[in-house]
């Protein structure tokens, strides 16, 4: 599918028929984070009373710098989704304003997008042990990371 996926959940809310999705959905950059492949989500939608519920999960690759190191990391990110839509009271639209639902149009593509992006870390770290870079020459201080100041020059303390 392309990056966006609006599926009609009509039959779900008058019917109660419940709706899987398996389907991937392109995440654009955001801010210095990009995604380098479309993420995948594997949800289940289903009415509760008068409202929608959505259960399920999204995985997608995060590729950004490493913080403290400034290396290239490509890390998996797993969110798990329980979300809950209820619709306002004596209003003709089922869900009111929304950004994700339009009447019975859910967005599943910008939900995934807002989803994985309230779920990204503040900072990727290539690992926890990441030394960063030397305040003298600039370079890695980690193993191979390209710094040869001596230890008191370099500060390499132990993190």
């Amino acid at each position: 599918m392309g990056s966006s996926l609006v599926i009609d959940i009509g039959s779900l809310l008058h019917a109660g028929r419940p709706i899987s999705l398996d389907d991937s959905v392109v995440i654009p950059s955001f801010g210095s984070l990009t995604f380098p492949s479309r993420a995948t989500a594997v949800l289940g939608l289903r009415r509760v009373e008068k409202g929608l519920q959505i259960d399920g999960t999204i995985d997608v690759d995060v590729a950004g710098e490493c913080d403290r190191c400034l290396d290239g990391v490509l890390i998996p990110l797993h969110v798990d989704v329980d979300e809950r839509f209820e619709p306002p009271g004596g209003s003709s639209d089922p869900f009111g304003e929304n950004n994700v639902l339009d009447g019975t149009d859910l967005d599943v593509g910008d939900l995934v997008r807002q989803l994985v992006t309230a779920a990204l870390p503040f900072g990727l770290v290539c690992r926890p042990d990441c030394r960063g870079l030397c305040a003298a020459c600039g370079q890695s201080k980690n193993a191979g990371g390209g710094c040869h100041c001596s230890e008191m020059e370099g500060d390499h303390g132990e993190s």
